[in-house]
Parts: structure tokens; C-alpha cells; sequence
């Protein structure tokens, strides 16, 4: 079976042209982030100037294996996503696609990764995970 052959729609996330699998995963949380400079001026009204709105990204995994080839759909599971975020200080293009074919694309930072071993399988040697990320739009 290849990659999202059984499925209708490619993966809903894709970081660095990675898709990531959507076995497990929950809602997607998007925050607005809103850079802005409150001013009062001489006869007491304030004004606000905003610099930049920004967004916060933030998304989980339940039951994640550790292993694509494990995953419902064959994308990338807990042991990609460690490998391509890691320890990383760079920026990342994360991009969502929707069902009719558009998507949205942003230049983001990792602000948090979390992982919790859930379960080791002896039989498979499979592990299975909850995994936790979330972005900063640069």
C-alpha cells in the first residue's frame, strides 16, 4: 500500500512537505496573536497600533505509533515528527490542507513539543505514544 492510497483526501498537515498522518489526531488549535502598542494621546483617548497579527498553532496525537508504516494512511508518524522538528531552532513551512484543495502556508517556529510512551507492544515492538506540538508563526 502506498502513502494515502485508501484515502479520499491527502494529509490535512504537512510540515517541510512531510505529511503527517491523521491517525489519532485531534483538533487543530489556532490562536490569534496580535502585536499591537496602545497610545494614549494629550486629551486622554487612546489608540492602538497594531504591528503584526500573528498566529499560534497547536495539535495532538493519541495512540501514535512510532512507525509510518503502522499509521492508518502510511504518513508520518511519532518517529518523523521527532526527526524533523528535534531539537530544532530553525523555521519550518507548516501547511493545511482543506477538502477542496486549497490550503494555507506558514513560516513557524516550534514553541512546544511534548511525548508520553503510552505502551511498548513485545509481540510488534511497537510503541505507541501521545504526542503534543505546537507553533509560532515567525
Amino acid at each position: 500500500m502506498t502513502a494515502g492510497s485508501t484515502l479520499f483526501y491527502p494529509a490535512a498537515i504537512w510540515i517541510d512537505n512531510i505529511q503527517l498522518t491523521d491517525q489519532g489526531r485531534g483538533p487543530v488549535s489556532r490562536e490569534r496573536d496580535e502585536r499591537s502598542t496602545t497610545v494614549e494621546l494629550a486629551n486622554g483617548t487612546r489608540k492602538r497600533y497594531i504591528k503584526a497579527v500573528k498566529h499560534t498553532f497547536s495539535m495532538d496525537w493519541d495512540y501514535l505509533p512510532d512507525d509510518s508504516i503502522c499509521t492508518i494512511d502510511g504518513y508520518a508518524a511519532r518517529d518523523t515528527i521527532v526527526e524533523l522538528i528535534g531539537d530544532s531552532e530553525s523555521a519550518h513551512t507548516l501547511r493545511f490542507f482543506y477538502k477542496n484543495g486549497a490550503y494555507e502556508e506558514f513560516t513557524v517556529f516550534v514553541s512546544s513539543y511534548s511525548e508520553t510512551l503510552i505502551k511498548r507492544d513485545p509481540v510488534s515492538g511497537v510503541f505507541i505514544w501521545t504526542v503534543s506540538l505546537g507553533f509560532e508563526e515567525s
